[in-house]
């Protein structure tokens, strides 16, 4: 029988410069029972270490896409609410209570308010893709779901290279589940650091794209490119599309 409570569900590689910062903010909360699963992909710093001092975690090891480590967090996971967020977050002192009161409500889902920290250059205006009302690009850096409900999804889309939080949403949406939002259950996540990881992330994004168009045709349709406003947009709007092509070529040599 699954407990009450709340398990936070992390997937990390080489977070270790981060991850004091999201499981001392983790420890601050309001809500006394809960467990941080933290899965690992194969780290080369001192993540393990950093885990492995604090008494409320749980610590996995394993060679995983992020979409599969979150699964094996969820299988490893306790309680019957489960939060996700990054290893290079940090959460306010009432998240963990906000998501688990909206949880506890009824609700199969929720989405928390995720405000974005670091260089300003590097922050980019999310494209929201909205399904039957519900706002399915909301991040995995700020999102709940019941442990019971996200089984009888399948869970996260091992294949996705990226985007497999917005795939678990269509489907969610998709399923008839009951989604809420709380503004005041709030992550702050931080943007990239420096040119090189901001343009691999756009790259990743395109990819992404193209996978969530492959599986659910029609999906962006009502999303427009937006052309941006300074040399930053644009070289993040260049390595979208190298990414979007580079998927089409490879999905379409896979699909043959």
């Amino acid at each position: 029988m699954t407990e009450a409570g709340a398990s936070i569900v992390v997937t990390v590689k080489n977070e270790g410069k981060n991850l004091r910062e999201l499981l001392e903010s983790i420890e601050k909360n309001d809500f006394t029972n809960f467990e941080t699963v933290v899965v690992d992909d194969l780290s080369t710093d001192d993540t393990e270490d950093i885990v492995k001092s604090y008494r409320f975690t749980v610590y996995k090891r394993i060679a995983c896409s992020r979409g599969e480590g979150r699964n094996i967090g969820v299988d490893l996971s306790r309680y019957g609410y489960i939060l996700f967020t990054d290893g290079d977050a940090k959460v306010s002192e009432h998240w963990i209570s906000g998501m688990v009161s909206a949880l506890a409500a009824g609700n199969d889902a929720v989405i928390g308010n995720t405000l974005y920290t670091g260089k300003r250059r590097y922050m980019q205006e999310r494209v929201k893709i909205f399904l039957e009302g519900i706002e399915v690009t909301a991040p995995s850096v700020n999102l709940a779901y019941r442990k019971d409900r996200f089984r009888q999804l399948g869970g996260f889309d091992p294949k996705f290279v990226t985007a497999e939080d917005i795939d678990l949403n269509i489907r969610a949406v998709k399923a008839g589940f009951r989604f809420a939002t709380c503004d005041s259950c709030v992550v702050y996540a931080k943007v990239r650091e420096n040119l090189a990881s901001f343009l691999r992330q756009a790259y990743w994004n395109g990819y992404g794209r193209y996978q969530l168009e492959m599986k659910h045709p029609g999906i962006t349709r009502n999303t427009r490119v937006r052309l941006g406003h300074n040399f930053f947009d644009f070289l993040h709007m260049v390595s979208g599309a190298a990414g979007y092509l580079s998927a089409r070529i490879s999905e379409g040599k896979q699909g043959r």
